[in-house]
């Protein structure tokens, strides 16, 4: 399947440091097992041990020059943890005087008065809040963060800044949509991101325990679907969910996302050194942006080659958004097999989970007395129809 391009791309992801001060239990960089320390200066990913990082002159540099020959209008910051930068402040400042629409992409621990004072107003970042179970949000975090997280969400609006809420949805917060998009929304959030766990190689060894079965998947959409249409709040499911897992056409008040396949919807993603990949779930090295245009890079084989292969299985698929679908996600086929011509492995998992043992994982309750992660039953729907305010989601 060819990508389709028309117009040209309008979106990058700029991955401005690879270091990172939590330990997330789904994480899928790829150059993770190389991180000793939660420092800006390194390591850089293997193959590259003597690549410096892109400055901040160069970030901008960089992003001017693919501006020439594409339409970007906007640009994802990442990392690892991009708050870790000294300079993000004015990396934010100088991409936003571009006339580009900036989102800083962060675990949100490091949202702090002192670096949100130097941070221009109105400025966005999306936030993860994996759920309202304080024990639950720090296992997948792999720190004790939540009461910071939240406590910095809760500033935001005072620096005149905006969040989005990401939640990854793995089996041992299913049973807490609901009331963490509540929360997020009492916070101030201006739309929802309910983005399944995507797999990585260093999940691969858990997926058993990470992966929710097509039923716990339902629920928990079922409890997004519900949010969206009781408090009109955007909820963009993002990574895509295989529709031989679960049917997206149940849920009419979320919008699905697909894998944009080199379109003109695709996300490319620049890492901390100038070299350029398909997208932040790839380790897949598509050329060096410090010795070659963007647009060069991304219209070469190589980047052909990655996006082209639809899976042998998918081929007698019947259903209606099969050739939006074309076997999930890409990257996670390639990062956990290895052959792009694979299905995403979230699809066997995910299928496989409905016959699976007990998970090792802890457990936990949430308030509604539901067990996280196990086989739910019933719903989570509220006794009132008001909006949640800040005493109901137990803040000051």
């Amino acid at each position: 399947m060819p990508p389709r391009r028309s117009r040209g791309f309008k979106q990058v992801v700029v991955e401005v440091t690879e270091a990172c001060n939590h330990a997330c239990l789904h994480c899928y960089n790829y150059w993770r097992p190389n991180r000793v320390s939660p420092i800006v200066s390194g390591p850089v990913h293997p193959g590259s041990p003597c690549r410096k990082p892109l400055s901040r002159e160069e970030i901008v540099r960089l992003v001017r020059r693919i501006r020439r020959h594409e339409p970007i209008d906007s640009v994802g910051i990442s990392g690892g943890e991009p708050l870790l930068r000294p300079d993000l402040a004015g990396i934010i400042t100088d991409l936003t005087l571009e006339g580009l629409g900036v989102v800083t992409i962060t675990n949100g621990s490091l949202l702090t008065e002192s670096r949100l004072q130097h941070v221009p107003e109105g400025s966005y970042f999306e936030v993860t809040l994996f759920s309202t179970n304080r024990e639950c949000h720090n296992f997948l975090a792999g720190r004790d963060c939540f009461d910071v997280v939240v406590a910095n969400l809760d500033r935001l609006p005072r620096h005149k800044c905006h969040f989005v809420l990401a939640i990854v949805l793995t089996r041992l917060n299913v049973c807490d949509v609901m009331q963490t998009i509540e929360l997020g929304i009492a916070l101030g959030t201006r739309a929802v991101m309910l983005n399944r766990v995507n797999l990585g190689r260093q999940a691969l060894a858990i997926a058993h325990d990470l992966v929710p079965s097509p039923a716990e998947l339902r629920e928990a959409l079922q409890q997004a679907d519900r949010a969206a249409e009781k408090y009109g709040v955007g909820v963009a499911v993002s990574v895509p969910v295989p529709p031989c897992v679960v049917d997206p056409r149940d849920y009419p008040h979320l919008h699905f996302g697909w894998c944009p396949r080199g379109s003109d919807d695709a996300y490319y993603t620049i890492g901390c050194t100038g070299l350029l990949r398909p997208c932040n779930h790839s380790s897949l090295i598509l050329g060096d942006l410090r010795k070659r245009s963007f647009t060069s890079i991304v219209k070469s084989a190589k980047a052909r080659a990655f996006w082209a292969p639809v899976p042998q299985q998918c081929a007698t698929c019947t259903h209606p958004l099969k050739d939006s679908c074309a076997g999930g996600c890409r990257a996670a086929a390639v990062e956990c097999y290895g052959d792009v011509n694979k299905i995403d492995p979230f699809v066997a998992f995910s299928l496989a989970a409905s016959h699976r043992e007990a998970s090792p994982l802890p457990l936990w309750r949430s308030r509604n007395g539901q067990t996280v992660g196990h086989g739910m039953q019933g719903n989570t729907a509220l006794a009132t129809t008001a909006l949640p305010n800040r005493e109901q989601a137990g803040l000051p």
